[in-house]
């Protein structure tokens, strides 16, 4: 038993261990304090007068799956000292225990290791497990009263945003991009916390940042010295959101210039059912428009949204989703049309019978199969038109889906996939050049080309569409930081790889992740 006793307590040269009891589950250790003197807390003057003596019930790291238990005994002593008004003072135990401690430093450290790592609830949970038993509040505590480590100063940092709360609540977030380690969380997103970061950082030499107006403006007030680079990823973004909004002004155009285009591959055939209902129900909004039916009406007696009814309107064709491409419904879509024909069906039993012949189907699938059944009925009942609309040949594309596809063209692409884009170039010389702009400054961003970033500026800038010469705009007024994102290497993508990071644990901490305790954890896992 002796011989156990120093691995159950790593107890100092002035702490005996009187006694051990072993118990199936639980491990009782006896101890006292044996130093000759004590500091007082107040005066540091040390002092031998022993006032009295008293008992403290800490709890230890466990040992063999048992938790361990220390009664220890301590002293109280009168401080001799003429100048301090503590009288009498409990002795300090330090490596050992903290002042009103009830667990020993190194089991201390073992609680906030867990919080850091797991949070509150899961923390305590694998802590009960390993027979240290403690509550949630109490590891986040710990968590809170970590102290930082010591880092070394960062020279390139890259910033962000990221919610607290979306939509109402955002915080900033600064990585160390030479070393990949997050180094403050800071509130806000208006500049003001960044600004003072940055004050107190003037060796910060390179700044990564996204076009937001208030990181800009807090670097260039805290360290003008300091290179800003605009994230090559937000600059892609910004054009792809120009140029949707330039091919939408252009609807029509493409509409006729991909009607002339050979199909895409994989797009759903018109014969395809569901293609046909969703055919009659747009060529029904058509006809109930041209008859003076208001937009309204029409929602309420198809059972569509306005937006869709307004959609089907501006588009001047059926538009052509991916409802035709087979789900788990399709093998049963037949089945359960002739029963909601036959009259009413619970939507959960119907659910539950699909699960029990193998459909490993979910519910909102089946309530939305039935909604769009019972929609197209709706359509069936309203004016027939008296005449079809034949539905437009060719590759069905809308404006946001040209857009990507229009920054992810490269010379590889395919006679097939080139199609729609000579026949839009053809139909429009204007909307060719601005595609033309577009690519080319892709390819400056990807390190592609090597048009100077002021040549692209002026063609945009003398652009036909407005949306072009106002995203030449934005650029001339970061026109420094963009020059820097096409000719350095420092980006911003490990940035928002931690921001994601970030997210996780705040999401495994609910409704607890207030800003000082998440920065605690995203810098310890850092």
């Amino acid at each position: 038993m002796d011989v156990a006793a120093p691995s159950l307590l790593r107890h100092n040269p002035d702490v005996r261990v009187d006694s051990v009891y072993l118990g199936p589950e639980a491990v009782m250790v006896e101890a006292t304090v044996m130093a000759p003197t004590s500091d007082c807390p107040r005066c540091g003057h040390p002092s031998e007068r022993v006032h009295s003596r008293y008992a403290r019930m800490v709890r230890d790291l466990p040992w063999q799956g048992r938790s361990v238990t220390v009664r220890l005994t301590v002293r109280k002593f009168v401080c001799g000292h003429p100048g301090c008004g503590q009288k009498v003072f409990c002795e300090r135990l330090p490596g050992l225990l903290a002042a009103r401690g009830r667990t020993t430093e190194r089991q201390t450290q073992a609680h906030r290791l867990l919080g850091l790592a797991l949070g509150g609830e899961a923390g305590a949970r694998l802590a009960t497990e390993l027979a240290m038993p403690t509550s949630p509040d109490t590891l986040l505590r710990r968590v809170r009263q970590s102290a930082d480590e010591p880092e070394p100063a960062p020279r390139v940092v890259g910033i962000d945003d990221w919610a607290l709360r979306k939509g109402q609540r955002y915080g900033t977030i600064i990585i160390d991009l030479e070393r990949g380690r997050v180094v403050e969380l800071l509130p806000g997103r208006d500049g003001v916390a960044l600004k003072a970061w940055l004050q107190a950082h003037p060796q910060v030499r390179v700044v990564s940042r996204d076009r937001w107006p208030p990181f800009a403006q807090a670097v260039a007030a805290a360290v003008p010295q300091a290179q800003q680079v605009a994230d090559r990823w937000h600059l892609l973004k910004n054009l792809r959101e120009a140029l949707e909004r330039l091919l939408s002004r252009r609807l029509t155009t493409l509409q006729q210039a991909l009607a002339t285009a050979s199909p895409a591959p994989g797009a759903v055939p018109a014969s395809h059912p569901q293609r046909q209902r969703r055919l009659a129900c747009f060529q029904t909004v058509c006809y109930l428009h041209r008859e003076g039916v208001g937009i309204k009406r029409i929602s309420r007696e198809l059972g569509l949204g306005r937006k869709t009814v307004q959609r089907y309107l501006r588009s001047g064709r059926c538009p052509d989703n991916r409802r035709g491409v087979p789900t788990l419904l399709t093998p049963f879509a037949t089945e359960l049309e002739e029963r909601l024909r036959r009259g009413k069906v619970n939507v959960a039993a119907l659910h539950r019978e699909l699960l029990g012949r193998g459909c490993q189907v979910s519910l909102p699938t089946v309530r939305r199969f039935v909604w769009a059944w019972r929609a197209q009925a709706r359509v069936g009942q309203a004016a027939t038109p008296p005449a079809a609309v034949p539905p437009l040949a060719g590759p069905r594309f809308s404006p946001r889906q040209l857009s990507f596809a229009c920054l992810r063209r490269d010379p590889y692409t395919s006679a097939n996939e080139q199609a729609p884009w000579d026949a839009i170039c053809r139909a429009d010389a204007h909307l060719a050049e601005a595609l033309d702009l577009a690519e080319t400054f892709a390819a400056m961003v990807r390190k592609e080309s090597t048009l100077p970033l002021d040549a692209w500026l002026a063609k945009a800038e003398r652009s036909a569409f407005p949306d072009m010469r106002h995203f030449a705009a934005g650029l001339r007024q970061d026109q420094e930081a963009v020059q820097a994102a096409l000719t350095e290497a420092w980006s911003n993508g490990p940035v928002e790889g931690h921001v994601n990071r970030l997210k996780t644990i705040k999401r495994q901490m609910y409704g607890r992740a207030e800003l000082p305790l998440l920065r605690a954890r995203v810098l310890h896992v850092a």
